[in-house]
């Protein structure tokens, strides 16, 4: 990179300062309404962005083969603390019809992560639940263990090696909760952003959803296990180019938890897991 920078010292400068890893300057956007499918994000870049882009297309061109996503800690989470549960207070169920095989989701089904290269305001107020119909809080089930999470790190260059995209963040989720000794249900199932460091020049989103379609009942009715996939889409963009991705993460109400599907390990028709989202998702 040096050597093709070399021909152009007035700039050298500038480039050096493009490598740094800094938030995004754009205008804001009004967000999505909550229950209703994310709007198509499409970054937006300054004049002096694409202009300089143009120029050193090498360094503002993301190398396809470079990105990855490493899976780097499985842990135990001391608390909840990670995730504000937002549900109704709860209340006596005496009189209430719960179908414990009935599973639902009374949560967040698509929520913005990162947005314009920061975690999104009030990033711990979406998650996603799987309890028995009925149910309208966590505290209403017993015997909860303590959330498991699963850290990764993605990471993408550009065609000089230079690492643009750093992100690190944790699926996580809270299981083992049964109503009056039966089943195994799911609470505040998420993606938590901790750590986003994206060069300049370039813009990184992230959002998760929990189509209704994967919501399932894996064990049986008078002893259910909960079900879902947790669908994780980013957008990584220069002036010159955006890549798109997909991740998808089933958890089940034991505990069990397995990446399914991303775009270098396995094709989503070949993973059994994954049939509601080849049907097509319904929210």
């Amino acid at each position: 990179m040096s050597k093709y920078l070399s021909s152009f010292s007035a700039l050298a400068a500038l480039m050096f300062f493009c490598a740094l890893p800094v938030s995004a300057q754009t205008l804001p956007e009004p967000p999505a309404p909550e229950g209703s499918p994310l709007v198509e994000h499409r970054s937006k870049f300054t004049p002096s962005e694409e202009d300089i882009a143009r120029s050193y297309p090498g360094y503002y061109t993301i190398n396809p083969d470079s990105i990855r996503v490493v899976l780097q800690e499985v842990k135990e989470e001391p608390s909840m603390n990670y995730v504000k549960l937002q549900e109704q207070p709860p209340k006596d169920l005496a009189g209430t019809l719960v179908s414990i095989e009935k599973i639902v989701n009374i949560a967040s089904k698509l929520w913005q992560i990162i947005k314009d290269n920061a975690p999104v305001v009030n990033i711990d107020t979406k998650y996603a639940t799987a309890y028995p119909q009925g149910v309208t809080s966590a505290t209403q089930l017993a015997g909860w263990s303590r959330p498991k999470s699963y850290v990764y790190g993605f990471y993408a260059e550009n065609l000089y090696g230079s690492t643009t995209i750093d992100v690190k963040y944790k699926v996580t989720y809270t299981y083992n909760g049964a109503y009056k000794g039966k089943g195994k249900y799911l609470t505040a199932v998420t993606v938590v952003p901790e750590k986003a460091q994206v060069s300049w020049g370039y813009r990184f989103h992230m959002s998760a959803s929990v189509p209704d379609s994967t919501i399932a009942n894996v064990g049986t009715d008078t002893d259910p296990i909960a079900a879902m996939q947790l669908k994780l889409n980013w957008t990584m963009a220069s002036a010159l180019k955006q890549v798109d991705g997909t991740s998808v993460y089933y958890v089940e109400g034991n505990g069990y938890y397995e990446e399914i599907a991303s775009p270098w390990k396995k094709d989503l028709a070949e993973v059994k897991t994954a049939a509601p989202l080849l049907a097509g998702a319904a929210f």
